[in-house]
């Protein structure tokens, strides 16, 4: 590969951002971190690194890090939030890894036209930061597969308040994904929020994909939550036909499609029993793989069994507070786990090097001890109204039969 000039991360800091020709008020173009959201509770302290700008392309980013004192947990993000290790060290222990991450362009949150990320950020959060320093840390260009995302809110790289607390941000199983197959293949996630088959083919977000896809990458899709709120996007409608274009137009650039299921709400009936609102689009994406022969992670079937074996109190610890379809990081964190597991199974010659991650378990009363509040700003487009009705179960049940119904 060309360009091969190794480049140092240097400290960020959004109160200096401008200095250093970034614009803070862009989480998605830079750490992942909205310094205008305040979380509620008690949080975890972050601290930021960046490199100058770089061409797009995927690399290597090395890190060295050194204990002053016992640290507890830490944890390691790269790119836009994306989780890459969790660690603790003990005084005067390194740390030397390194993590493969993508750089490419975006159509951030709220805007229309892409914008390109330029630089690899790389975050720590640690309850005492003065604990862990930064021994080195640099970025060269390598030749590695890249998994492309596409997909709604349940898979974009969401933004996280400060101080951080993985119980209290959005989080999605494609920003925890890299944690767990960082070292078989970068992630270049374009999923948005708000998107579904047909927007994510008509605002660019896969434009994205196709202008940077070669041989040997994959692109995972997994739509759903917001097709069944649109009359033509019904699970035997256009929805079947969005998704076979994708996977016979991936086909032709010689990578790898695989669909996914939709992730499972957890949202039940009055009378106990599990609502299963996205059965019928679940069972639609296996229809298509059936037809296209291509691979199939069925993400609804085990999610949904995992939700009714724990129940809804249980299960809502993973989930945002006061939220029944959107994940924290310990839902993003187990429901990645088995998308990486499956990878692993199905594409073994690749994927070999995905690892198992130990059980990251929310406590009992999540939802109790973090302030149900939600700090996303509101718009009036179509992806902010979809969005709003995830939060209001209500809402949500009532766009979904009129739209089955035609109305």
């Amino acid at each position: 590969m060309k360009n091969r000039i190794e480049r140092m991360l240097l400290p960020f800091s959004h109160k200096n951002a401008k200095k250093q020709g970034i614009d803070p008020d862009f989480p998605d173009l830079t750490d992942g971190f909205d310094r205008s959201l305040e979380a509620p509770g008690e949080g975890i302290p972050v601290i930021s690194f960046c490199t100058e700008p770089l061409p797009a392309g995927t690399y290597a980013l090395h890190v060295t890090l050194k204990a002053i004192h016992d640290t507890g947990v830490v944890y390691l993000f790269a790119g836009r939030k994306q989780m890459h290790d969790r660690i603790a060290l003990r005084e005067g222990e390194i740390y030397d890894r390194t993590f493969y991450l993508s750089v490419a362009e975006i159509i951030p949150r709220y805007h229309s036209h892409p914008y390109f990320v330029e630089r690899v950020f790389f975050s720590v959060a640690a309850s005492h930061p003065k604990d862990i320093v930064l021994c080195f840390g640099s970025v060269i260009p390598v030749d590695i597969p890249t998994v492309f995302l596409g997909g709604d809110s349940t898979v974009t790289d969401q933004p996280a308040e400060l101080p951080y607390h993985p119980g209290s941000c959005y989080a999605s199983w494609g920003q925890n994904l890299p944690y767990f197959i960082d070292q078989a293949a970068a992630v270049e996630n374009q999923a948005r929020s708000g998107l579904t088959t047909e927007t994510f083919r008509r605002e660019g977000h896969y434009g994205n994909i196709l202008h940077h896809m070669h041989s040997g990458d994959f692109c995972l899709f997994q739509f759903g939550h917001n097709d069944q709120k649109l009359i033509h996007l019904q699970a035997d409608k256009d929805y079947q036909k969005n998704l076979i274009r994708y996977v016979e137009e991936v086909k032709a650039t010689d990578a790898t499609p695989v669909l996914v299921t939709p992730l499972g709400r957890n949202i039940w009936n009055d009378d106990g029993t599990y609502n299963d609102l996205l059965k019928e689009h679940a069972d639609a994406v296996i229809r298509v793989a059936q037809k296209e022969d291509v691979e199939v992670i069925d993400l609804h079937r085990w999610s949904v069994e995992f939700i009714r074996e724990h129940g809804l109190n249980a299960s809502r610890g993973y989930y945002h507070p006061g939220d029944y379809t959107h994940t924290n990081d310990y839902g993003a964190y187990l429901f990645a786990s088995y998308i990486a597991m499956r990878l692993k199974v199905i594409f073994p010659g690749v994927f070999h090097t995905a690892r198992e991650g130990e059980t990251l378990t929310p406590p009992n009363n999540l939802w109790e001890l973090m302030d149900q509040k939600n700090n996303r700003v509101d718009a009036p487009g179509e992806k902010e109204s979809f969005d709003r009705m995830e939060k209001s179960v209500d809402d949500l049940l009532k766009a979904v039969k009129r739209a089955k119904i035609g109305t």
